[in-house]
């Protein structure tokens, strides 16, 4: 039995398609008016109607009573599906993406310790080194950073965790590079360096809630030196 999908759903996703895939519409251009776009989807006035409404609540349009539907001017892209970098104040965003993470990353680290086959347990390990190297070669280490907790996420076998990350460390990226952490790069580094390695310890002995703490810690320490 195959599952309904409601034909408004289907014709928000092929008016999406057009702004994020096909690139026919940018940031703040005006739609084809509702009989337009109805005839050029094959579709009824009604659904188009409905399909605007979902995407106006999502976020990719806007309605401006009197002049029609418009692209939204920041819509969600694949690395920043929540449109975080569009918020002005950087310190505060900082803050909590970082409490973000010390609601997540510890339990995913959990389920990395329990699920994480032997290879993905020493792809874990090789990523810890890989920017441990970095770290004691001064040079920048953001992207090691990203791949040692991608790996991590990797090896908890949840699919929607392994999509959000990249979401999240971008945004730390971002941060990263703003003047907020002026100053903290070499506790940064440190901090990486120390912890990183008694987290990649734990999962390699699939303990659980070592992982966890250790992580939370980690987590912690760059959310107090970033205050």
């Amino acid at each position: 039995m195959t599952d309904f999908i409601p034909i408004s759903i289907s014709v928000a996703n092929r008016i999406s398609d057009r702004i994020l895939l096909e690139k026919r519409y940018a940031p703040n251009d005006k739609l084809p008016n509702e009989h337009k776009l109805a005839q050029e989807l094959g579709v009824s006035r009604t659904s188009i109607r409905e399909a605007v409404k979902t995407l106006v609540a999502v976020g990719l349009l806007r309605v401006e009573r009197g002049r029609g539907t418009f692209v939204a001017p920041h819509f969600p892209s694949p690395e920043d599906p929540f449109g975080v970098s569009y918020l002005e104040d950087k310190k505060k965003l900082a803050v909590q993406w970082f409490e973000m993470r010390l609601i997540m990353e510890p339990s995913i680290v959990r389920l990395a310790c329990e699920r994480a086959s032997d290879r993905e347990i020493r792809t874990i390990m090789a990523c810890e080194r890989a920017a441990a190297a970095v770290i004691e070669q001064n040079r920048n280490f953001s992207r090691a950073d990203q791949k040692f907790h991608a790996a991590i996420a990797k090896a908890a076998h949840n699919d929607v965790i392994e999509r959000m990350l990249p979401a999240m460390t971008n945004a730390i990226e971002d941060i990263l590079r703003t003047s907020l952490y002026s100053g903290r790069q070499e506790r940064s580094r440190e901090n990486a360096l120390a912890n990183h390695r008694m987290i990649a310890r734990f999962i390699e002995q699939r303990d659980a809630e070592g992982g966890a703490m250790a992580m939370y810690y980690h987590i912690k320490k760059g959310l107090m030196d970033l205050q």
